[in-house]
C-alpha cells in the first residue's frame, strides 16, 4: 500500500508540474505568439495540428510518465539500498563537468536507440505512435509508445548504479534534456539566425533540426546535438538551409509621403 500511495502522489506530481509547464509554454508561443512568431513558424505539409492529435499526444504521454514514474522509484530504491553511487559534496565546476559528460552521453544513447526506433519492426509496433504527430507542437515532446522510454531513457539506471555522478548534476542534466525536448517539439524556431554560424552553438538541436525529422522520417536522430548526426552520416540535407528560412529577413519600412496640404 505504501509504494502505491507513492507511486500514486509522485505519478501526480510529475504530470501536474509537466502539463503545466507545456501549458504555459504552448499558451505563450502558439497563442499569443501566433501571430507575433508567424514567420518563425515552421510548417510541416499535410494535416496540421488539431484535437484528434492532442488528443493522441496527451493519452500517450500518461503512459510515458507513469513509465517515468517508475524509473525514478527505481532509483531512489536503488539509492536507499546502497546500490548507488552517488556523490556528494562536488565543487561548482566538477558538478558543471558532469553535467556537460551527461548530455552529450545521453545525446550518444538517445541516437543510437532512436536509429534502432527506426528499423521495420520497433518502428512500425512501437516508433510510429512519436510520428503519428508530423506537424510538431509542445504537447509531442512525450508522445511516445510506452516501450518507448525503455530505450531512449534507460541510461539513468545503470548510470545510477556504476558513476559517481553528483545528484545535482544528475537532476540538472535531466532537466536541460527537458527543455530540450520541448524545444525540439516547439514547432517555432526561436533560435536566433546566427546560431547556426556560431563556432560551438552551431553543433547544437533546434527546432528546424528535428521539426525535419518529422517531416522526412528518417535523418537527424540526435536531440541534444548535431554531433552524432554529421559523424554518421545521418544529417538531413538542407538544414541549415531550412532554419534559415525560418527567419526571413525583416520587410524594409515603407517611407512616408509628404503631406500634400
Amino acid at each position: 500500500m505504501h509504494l502505491l500511495s507513492e507511486f500514486v502522489s509522485t505519478y501526480v506530481g510529475q504530470v501536474s508540474g509537466y502539463f503545466a509547464a507545456v501549458s504555459v509554454v504552448t499558451a505563450v508561443v502558439w497563442w499569443w505568439g501566433s501571430d507575433r512568431l508567424a514567420t518563425r513558424r515552421i510548417r510541416a505539409k499535410g494535416r496540421g495540428v488539431d484535437a484528434r492529435q492532442i488528443r493522441h499526444e496527451v493519452g500517450h504521454t500518461l503512459g510515458v510518465m507513469a513509465v517515468g514514474t517508475l524509473q525514478a522509484l527505481a532509483v531512489q530504491a536503488l539509492a536507499a539500498a546502497g546500490w548507488t553511487s552517488f556523490t556528494e559534496g562536488a565543487g561548482p565546476l566538477v558538478t558543471v563537468a558532469w553535467v556537460v559528460a551527461l548530455l552529450l552521453g545521453n545525446d550518444l544513447w538517445f541516437y543510437l536507440g532512436h536509429r534502432a526506433l527506426h528499423t521495420p519492426w520497433l518502428f512500425k509496433h512501437v516508433h510510429a505512435v512519436h510520428h503519428r504527430s508530423v506537424d510538431v507542437n509542445p504537447f509531442t515532446s512525450y508522445s511516445f509508445h510506452v516501450l518507448e522510454p525503455l530505450v531512449v531513457t534507460g541510461w539513468v539506471v545503470p548510470v545510477a548504479i556504476f558513476l559517481p555522478v553528483p545528484l545535482p548534476a544528475l537532476a540538472a542534466a535531466q532537466f536541460l534534456g527537458f527543455l530540450n525536448n520541448v524545444m525540439s517539439h516547439l514547432g517555432y524556431e526561436l533560435l536566433p539566425a546566427w546560431w547556426v554560424r556560431a563556432p560551438l552553438l552551431r553543433w547544437t538541436n533546434s527546432a528546424t533540426f528535428h521539426s525535419l525529422h518529422h517531416t522526412r522520417f528518417k535523418g537527424n536522430y540526435g536531440l541534444v546535438t548535431r554531433l552524432w548526426d554529421r559523424l554518421f552520416g545521418t544529417e538531413l540535407d538542407g538544414y541549415e538551409a531550412a532554419f534559415e528560412a525560418a527567419h526571413p529577413p525583416a520587410e524594409p519600412a515603407t517611407p512616408r509621403t509628404a503631406d500634400p496640404r
